[in-house]
């Protein structure tokens, strides 16, 4: 599970669980490095749903930053970023096909991108920022 810094409220706010994109030589190298940062619970600064279905198998402390390709964005009532700044309902934004690029080393967990800049993101998206259904998204012209 994945998740953007709200520097409002300083909290990580959930966005997406993420599946794709890892070799095994890089899911041997994260098992490696984030086995020390593995925590019981949540912290109290983790904003994500509480329904059981949606919870991980393991938390972790903020460590790292991943740089992430993505289909495009949407609401979502499961995860939690920008919740309240893109729909009255309070969804949240997720990542649609997310897909892992690579470790951003240069980067701390409070320097990744905001919860305000994926509501940005969100909403300058053609097909939110009023083209409409008709309006191709990122991905529609790919073969599957």
């Amino acid at each position: 599970m994945l998740a953007c810094y709200n520097t409002s409220t300083e909290t990580y706010e959930t966005i997406c669980n993420i599946g794709t994109g890892f070799s095994e030589e890089v899911l041997i190298a994260l098992h490696k490095s984030l086995s020390p940062f593995i925590i019981e619970k949540p912290k109290p600064f983790y904003s994500h749903s509480h329904v059981p279905k949606d919870q991980p198998d393991v938390w972790f402390e903020p460590q790292v930053v991943w740089e992430i390709l993505c289909a495009d964005l949407t609401l979502s009532p499961r995860y939690k970023a920008a919740a309240g700044n893109v729909d009255s309902g309070g969804k949240g934004v997720s990542l649609r096909f997310p897909r892992f690029v690579r470790e951003r080393d240069d980067k701390k967990p409070g320097q990744a991108t905001t919860a305000r800049q994926v509501a940005e993101l969100y909403k300058a998206q053609d097909s939110v920022g009023g083209k409409g259904k008709d309006a191709k998204g990122v991905d529609d012209d790919w073969d599957y």
